[in-house]
């Protein structure tokens, strides 16, 4: 990492447009100044990170459950954290996260992961927004009551009535729409509904890792031709089909007991955590290893269909429970820049990847 020049590494807006911290320091021994994790003030100041979007993240196993009021946790944490004490500030415009930055603290943006933590009320979307939440990822793994998870058997084929009044409200507020996790057909749905750009904060290429999951050439090229956003995201599993694979065998060997502890312990969130994390860490045993070459690869892939002002960093850095070997955390972002000079995109092209895209993409919603 040190052959990477700090003039160089200065000189870029390194931009990342999706991690799960929150989750991480909701536990008590973990904080933003030094933590095990993938993201921490001393590896972000290393790495060179400017810019980060947050995601509050529940399960959507509390979909049922009050999911808002465990997101209005996450946020607290991230005020408690992480804004009060000077270590990033939180921003919902182009004007505050040019001032943090000038300030030399960590820009930190705020978008709910999951269309659940909503409780299919339009009265807490528009709650969300008065606090400063810029972003809604529409599902994650589980259908909402609204919209279609790629992760889940179809239900509404896309977006269902109360989806579209969702989604409609959801451009009055100038909110942007996330569509990572959600099926093919919501997608498209989207695209057909919105007049606005959208963004696939951490998804990846099908016809590079061929799992729902990712997105299909036609999709990229549509989100990309009508000026929206692709982050790559760095999980083993979403790059690479044999890992994915895998990690498919390993769950169907574990699913069961997973489960039944799920069921047993659904009214203590905090175990829910714990068992996460170990099943988290069941599922890559024995996974193969990949170098960061995997996500250069499809960033190229994204820039081809879409353009290469469409793509970006998506890491889902403190949401994956893996990593490309040489991309371990924040402070390995040295490593992607050499990686991607080495596979030859020049400087103008490498600020387009590490940042300035996303920041371009964020300017269209002022």
């Amino acid at each position: 990492m040190d052959s990477i020049d700090n003039k160089l590494l200065n000189n870029l807006l390194i931009f990342d447009a999706h991690c799960d911290s929150a989750n991480i320091l909701i536990e008590n021994q973990n904080n933003f100044k030094k933590n095990n994790s993938h993201l921490d003030l001393e590896k972000i100041n290393y790495g060179g990170l400017k810019a980060q979007i947050f995601a509050l993240w529940v399960n959507p196993i509390f979909s049922k459950d009050k999911p808002s009021d465990k997101a209005l946790n996450l946020l607290d944490v991230l005020e408690k954290k992480v804004f009060s004490l000077g270590y990033g500030t939180k921003v919902n415009s182009i004007k505050d996260m040019d001032l943090s930055i000038k300030n030399k603290t960590l820009a930190c943006w705020i978008f709910i992961e999951g269309g659940h933590i909503i409780e299919n009320s339009i009265k807490k979307l528009d709650f969300f927004h008065s606090i400063g939440i810029k972003g809604i990822t529409i599902t994650h793994n589980k259908n909402t009551d609204w919209a279609d998870s790629s992760e889940d058997s179809p239900k509404w084929d896309g977006l269902n009535k109360l989806g579209i009044k969702i989604l409609k409200r959801i451009e009055e507020l100038k909110i942007i729409v996330d569509v990572s996790h959600s099926s093919d057909n919501t997608i498209n749905d989207v695209i057909d509904i919105s007049s606005k750009p959208i963004m696939a904060s951490h998804s990846n290429s099908r016809s590079l890792c061929n799992i729902e999951r990712n997105l299909p050439d036609n999709i990229i090229s549509e989100i990309g031709e009508n000026g929206g956003f692709i982050g790559v995201n760095f999980f083993p599993g979403f790059l690479n089909k044999n890992i994915y694979d895998q990690i498919i065998n390993n769950l169907n060997k574990y699913k069961k007991g997973y489960e039944k502890k799920i069921q047993e312990n659904k009214e203590k969130p905090d175990f829910i955590r714990e068992i996460d994390g170990d099943f988290s860490k069941k599922l890559i045993q024995n996974n193969d290893y990949l170098d960061l070459n995997a996500v250069i690869d499809h960033v190229i892939q994204i820039a081809d269909i879409g353009g290469i002002n469409c793509v970006g960093l998506g890491s889902d850095f403190d949401g994956i429970p893996s990593t490309p070997i040489d991309l371990k955390d924040v402070s390995f972002y040295p490593n992607l820049i050499e990686g991607l000079i080495d596979g030859g995109f020049n400087f103008k092209e490498i600020k387009k990847i590490m940042g300035l895209n996303l920041y371009n993409f964020l300017k269209k919603f002022e």
